[in-house]
């Protein structure tokens, strides 16, 4: 998608044909509304009144009434029709940028989640109170001051040129006031974030923060963005008000002008009591507009900037073309060939020790990987891995295993290399790779769907993926079952339990490779003695590749291998507790 002023109307226009059709009803309404002041003030003036044709007196209100209550349906359809419409394009824009933002590759969001999810949800509502509101506003009132002011011309156009004339500054105004309006707006908006942000973060870490006594210093860090966001509000909110008082003093002053004026001219004899009541009822009907214009008008400014913003997130979304991947640059050596020295895994004719033989299934060959213009992280990393068994992946912190996991998830693109899957280009089979990460984030909902995430898989194949981890029974005792609601972050299930969820919903894949992120890291001595138990089983079926910073996992790997400075190497088994020890815990 690209930005500009095409997508921003979206936000500014009647979204769909209902859209259209609330500001048709509005302008019907505005239309009835100004036909009541000559269908009743002149007829019951210089009529009735005047010639005192009493009879002549039902019919007047008959028509008027019609057109009251004909204004009235138009009101009710006007906003019914654009609140509906503000409330479907809302919700096609929340899809469109969550739909976007889950595409992104991890660790490459335009911002923080409490950040992001604040803005899209506050600008958004911005966006739906203009359309539920400020629309139909704009289209009433601007149809009802040019359908006045073409009977106020066609009864006494000079009084009414002056008019037109006087109201000149008001509109000069409005629109001065409306560019600063805009400027807080985006202010308060990205203050607004900020302060969700801290929220989130406050609220995500509760328990580090009672644990260190930290409320006041999370407090400070809150204060400024809260202050900042209550000031930008402030000045948007008094921008806001002084719109309309002063929009209708400006309006008062051409009316006492207008007023000299007709007065004039009813003394002269040039026009009836009725014409001038008439015209002061018609002008007087200025006034609705005069308060309500500007409303609709700051409605407007306010949505132009959250659609701004919007328009601005969703081309930060990747789309229609992909990003560029990083050159290699002159401190990549030695790219045309692999070098026949380097002792490792990229030399086919070796027998390393621990290899357990059969099918290669993951193979990786001179794979060059960094984070945008930073330094190289891998530096030419090759391997060829088992179809099965346990490998473990060790190496100093900072070595860079986090970063190799992301690129064969595909999370981050390789610069040069290829990775393939059984011989198949690793990019193009995703579902045969199983993740488990180092965060045992779960989400709300039951323990079916943190398990599923919206996959087709019978109860059986639940089972018995909950089985293959040892859950099955810890999970038939909750109160529902599989249908067991979890709180955030699946709270009341212990970290190991945690962790074997996260297995079974890797296996629930039936994954060629299971890849693992320091799985036990944050477990107990009992709990990593099972989980190595449950991994040895599944590696078995497939090829089980796991970071270890401790020195069970490797002790029970079929094959270790080391990440040192962008390369891999086997590890002798002997040396495995001295390569684990190396590269403790990041």
């Amino acid at each position: 998608m690209t930005g500009g002023r095409e997508p921003l109307r979206r936000f500014l226009l009647p979204f769909g044909r209902v859209g259209w059709a609330g500001v048709g009803a509005a302008i019907v309404s505005a239309g009835l509304r100004v036909a009541v002041v000559p269908l009743f003030v002149g007829p019951v003036f210089d009529g009735v009144v005047a010639q005192g044709r009493l009879d002549a007196l039902p019919g007047v209100l008959a028509t008027t009434g019609a057109a009251v209550a004909a204004m009235s349906v138009a009101l009710l359809a006007q906003d019914a029709w654009l609140a509906r419409a503000g409330a479907s394009l809302a919700a096609s824009w929340r899809t469109r940028l969550y739909d976007g933002l889950l595409k992104r590759e991890p660790g490459q969001l335009p911002g923080t989640s409490g950040g992001l999810a604040g803005r899209i949800v506050t600008d958004l509502r911005e966006v739906e109170t203009y359309h539920q509101y400020g629309i139909g506003t704009l289209a009433a009132e601007s149809a009802a001051i040019v359908g006045i002011l073409g009977v106020l011309l066609w009864r006494a156009p000079l009084p009414t040129l002056a008019l037109m004339a006087l109201g000149v500054p008001s509109a000069l105004l409005l629109g001065a006031l409306g560019r600063r309006l805009r400027g807080q707006a985006d202010r308060a908006q990205a203050g607004s974030e900020a302060v969700v942000a801290h929220l989130q973060e406050g609220l995500r870490q509760h328990a580090v923060v009672r644990a260190f006594d930290a409320e006041p210093f999370m407090l400070r860090r809150f204060a400024s963005a809260n202050e900042a966001t209550r000031r930008a509000a402030s000045r948007r909110g008094l921008l806001s008000a002084l719109q309309v008082p002063a929009t209708q003093i400006a309006v008062f002053a051409a009316l006492a002008g207008l007023v000299a004026l007709l007065a004039g001219r009813a003394a002269a004899g040039s026009m009836s009591v009725g014409g001038v009541l008439e015209y002061l009822t018609l002008v007087a009907l200025l006034a609705t507009p005069a308060q309500l214009l500007p409303r609709g008008y700051a409605l407007a400014r306010q949505a132009e900037a959250a659609g701004r913003r919007l328009v601005a997130l969703a081309d930060r979304v990747p789309g229609d073309d992909a990003p560029d991947r990083p050159a290699l640059g002159d401190d990549a050596p030695g790219l045309d060939a692999p070098d026949p020295d380097t002792p490792g895994l990229d030399a086919p004719d070796r027998q390393a020790p621990g290899d357990m033989g059969g099918d290669e299934s993951l193979v990786l060959d001179d794979v060059w990987a960094r984070h945008q213009d930073g330094p190289w992280i891998l530096r030419g990393a090759s391997a060829r891995l088992p179809a099965r068994g346990l490998v473990a992946l060790v190496g100093d912190s900072g070595a860079g295993k986090s970063t190799l996991l992301a690129v064969l998830l595909g999370f981050m693109p390789a610069a040069r290399g290829s990775l393939e899957l059984a011989g198949v280009p690793l990019r193009s089979r995703p579902d045969a790779i199983g993740w488990v990460p180092q965060s045992l984030d779960l989400m709300r909902g039951s323990v079916r769907d943190n398990l599923t995430l919206g996959r087709s898989a019978s109860d059986d194949e639940i089972w018995t993926a909950l089985r293959a981890v040892a859950l099955d029974q810890a999970v038939n005792d909750l109160p529902a079952g599989l249908d067991h609601p979890l709180t955030e972050d699946g709270a009341g299930l212990s970290g190991g339990q945690r962790q074997r969820l996260a297995i079974a919903r890797a296996l629930l894949r039936r994954p060629a490779a299971l890849l693992l992120d320091e799985p036990t890291a944050n477990l107990d001595g009992a709990s990593e003695e099972a989980l190595v138990r449950t991994l040895r089983r599944e590696a078995r079926h497939r090829l089980v590749l796991a970071v270890a910073h401790r020195t069970a996992l490797a002790d029970a790997a079929d094959l270790v291998l080391r990440l040192h400075d962008g390369r891999l190497d086997r590890v002798q088994a002997a040396t495995a507790d001295d390569a684990t020890n190396a590269g403790r815990a990041t």
